[in-house]
Parts: structure tokens; sequence; C-alpha cells
């Protein structure tokens, strides 16, 4: 073991991590990692101009955008996730 080494360490909190991913990030880090941009443009497009509608009762709110976070049950939920944790860790 060796002594006078620097430590980092990195919390995240999991619970809001999925809610919390800033969409213009995400897609920089997509490029910065080599994904092809048509990939990138059509993960964009299935992010962008997303909205949500909140019920109470027996009312439902108007809708309104979503600009952060990823959606729920997404099937590219997981990668992309995946890619924003990494990006995180390296730039510690």
């Amino acid at each position: 073991m060796r002594h006078n080494e620097e430590v980092h360490q990195l919390f995240i909190d999991f619970k809001k991590a999925y809610d919390s991913v800033m969409r213009e990030i995400l897609y920089k880090i997509r490029i910065e990692f080599g994904i092809p941009r048509t990939l990138v443009s059509l993960i964009k497009m299935s992010l962008t101009e997303t909205y949500n509608r909140v019920w109470v009762g027996k009312n439902v709110s108007d809708k309104f955008p979503i600009r952060n976070g990823l959606n729920q049950g997404d099937a590219l939920l997981p990668m992309l996730f995946s890619f924003t944790l990494e990006y995180a860790i390296r730039w510690v």
C-alpha cells in the first residue's frame, strides 16, 4: 500500500439520477464517446418535445414540457444512463 495518494469519492443519488440528467449535456457526451452523429440525432429526436400531465383526483393538468431527465420505461434508458454515469466517473 502506498501512502500520500489522492483519493476521490463520487456520491450519486440514484433515486433522482434519471430525473436529473440534462439532455443537452447527454447529447454532447454521446458525441464525445464516439457515437455516430446520426444515432445521436435519433436519440435526440426521441427525447425532444416530450410532455407530461398530472392527474390529481379527477382533474388532469394541462400538458407541460419535460426538458431534463430520461423517459421512464424507455428501452434506451439503461444505455443512456450508463453513458452519463461513465462520463461522470471519468470527469472526476
